[in-house]
């Protein structure tokens, strides 16, 4: 089984690769300790233990990842437990979140479990 590849998972659900990077997958079952750095859009369905960079983040609902996410959009539908770094974060309802949270613009739907810092990023004048 790959534990990065192509595919159509929900387009629509999913933040918009500004870069057009491409789009990777780490697959449910596949369990990562260290960091991840990745053109495009990365979406996560396995375990991350460490520190994910990528244009954007999806962070789908079987994903978990311990650590440290730094994207230009982010997505949570899943389990997250650290520090997010984003400039557009979206919170799903499905999601499970503790740590802290800075952000340019912040989404959170109802039924999201939340127990987090959130700072709004500083903008420079």
């Amino acid at each position: 089984m790959a534990m990065f590849g192509s595919g159509a998972a929900n387009p629509a659900s999913a933040p918009q690769d500004p870069q057009g990077g491409g789009r990777s997958h780490l697959v449910a079952g596949t369990r990562i300790v260290g960091d991840i750095s990745a053109p495009g859009l990365l979406e996560i369905q396995g375990e991350v233990k460490g520190r994910v960079m990528a244009d954007s983040v999806v962070i789908e609902e079987r994903g978990t990842v311990d650590g440290e996410v730094q994207a230009a959009a982010i997505g949570v539908k899943g389990t997250f437990t650290g520090h997010l770094n984003g400039g557009i974060i979206r919170v799903h309802s499905s999601a499970r979140l503790s740590g802290t949270i800075r952000y340019d613009t912040l989404s959170i739907e109802s039924g999201s479990e939340i127990t987090a810092t959130c700072e709004k990023a500083k903008t420079a004048r």
